[in-house]
């Protein structure tokens, strides 16, 4: 009868091979590069922004000159009160009348991430347009869900309101894992707004933010078991992600309408699936649109170093524009 190796030698034997399969597993996951948040940022906390009780976050009035990775000079953000990016030289007097109103509600591209003032597609649009009053309202980081709760927020006289869909805003609008995943505690009194489907209708939520896992700093292998404990956890919400940023779209369709003015969905980056399938959608529900599904849109040269739009592109969105014709009221 062959002997039995020693209970110690087995449980050492054990230790090294789960040691050596750790580390193999490590060393794998390092080489792909994962997880992707250790080389992020993922709070929104500068001077730009401030907490809002209604918003998570806003733009913060002042003026900033910048310089960052983006472009080689610096650049300026000019923000008005009420979370807006400045459109021209001056702020008007919101209490003044006399020109029909433009809003342009959604998140970095129709802020000008990256961009001075003038180089934003709003202030090129308003430039265009002296006979309006073009208001920018896009906010970084927003989705489909701030935009709604924005222009709820913005007042309520009668405007064209425009509003840039990206494919990436139905998981900003659900809070998927991936988006409210933060290195450290947000600073107090910020937090993610999203909304739920629960039994056919929209339900407002609020995230603080899914802290990351001490372990995870340390292990790659518990930042992948974490990640999977998340996705598991936020399935049900993320499953109807569609879903709920159509049902987000015609609430913004009905605010603009109830107030006099009229509404508009910029289709702009999206995979083809998604751009046919908000086609269809807004479409049958006779909600205006705007497809840029344009060859341009795949022209590195029209993009900044990250992705967000140039200002050359942004001259030819704010003429991809012109074709609807702003209500003269």
């Amino acid at each position: 009868m062959k002997k039995q190796p020693k209970r110690s030698v087995l449980v050492l034997a054990r230790s090294i091979t789960a040691v050596v399969s750790l580390l193999g597993a490590e060393g794998m996951l390092y080489l792909l590069g994962y997880p992707s948040w250790r080389g992020q940022q993922l709070s929104v906390s500068s001077d730009q922004y401030e907490t809002d009780p209604e918003l998570g976050w806003k733009s913060h009035a002042g003026i900033f000159d910048l310089t960052g990775p983006l472009r080689k000079e610096s650049f300026r953000y000019t923000n008005w009160s009420q979370g807006r990016r400045a459109t021209s030289a001056r702020e008007p007097d919101q209490s003044a009348g006399g020109r029909p109103e433009v809003a342009f509600f959604g998140d970095s591209y129709v802020q000008g991430y990256g961009l001075t003032d003038s180089e934003t597609f709003p202030w090129i649009f308003q430039a265009r347009h002296p006979e309006l009053k073009v208001d920018n309202y896009g906010t970084s980081y927003y989705g489909t869900y701030q935009s709604y709760l924005a222009l709820k927020k913005s007042g309520g006289r009668a405007a064209q309101v425009f509003y840039l869909l990206n494919g990436f805003h139905e998981e900003r609008n659900v809070v998927a894992v991936s988006w409210v995943r933060v290195t450290k505690a947000p600073p107090p009194g910020f937090f993610f707004p999203y909304a739920e489907l629960s039994r056919g209708s929209l339900g407002e939520r609020r995230s603080e933010g899914e802290l990351v896992w001490p372990i995870s700093r340390l292990s790659r292998t518990a930042a992948m078991l974490e990640d999977y404990y998340e996705l598991a956890r936020a399935y049900g919400r993320v499953h109807n992600k569609q879903r709920v940023t159509e049902m987000l779209l015609a609430k913004m369709d009905e605010t603009a309408r109830a107030r006099g003015g009229e509404f508009t969905v910029i289709l702009f980056d999206m995979t083809p699936e998604q751009r046919k399938s908000y086609r269809q959608y807004l479409e049958s529900h006779q909600i205006a649109l705007i497809d840029c599904g344009h060859a341009e849109l795949n022209d590195r040269s029209l993009r900044l170093p990250d992705g967000h739009p140039n200002p050359k592109l942004n001259e030819l969105l704010a003429g991809w524009i012109e074709p609807k014709q702003v209500t003269v009221r």
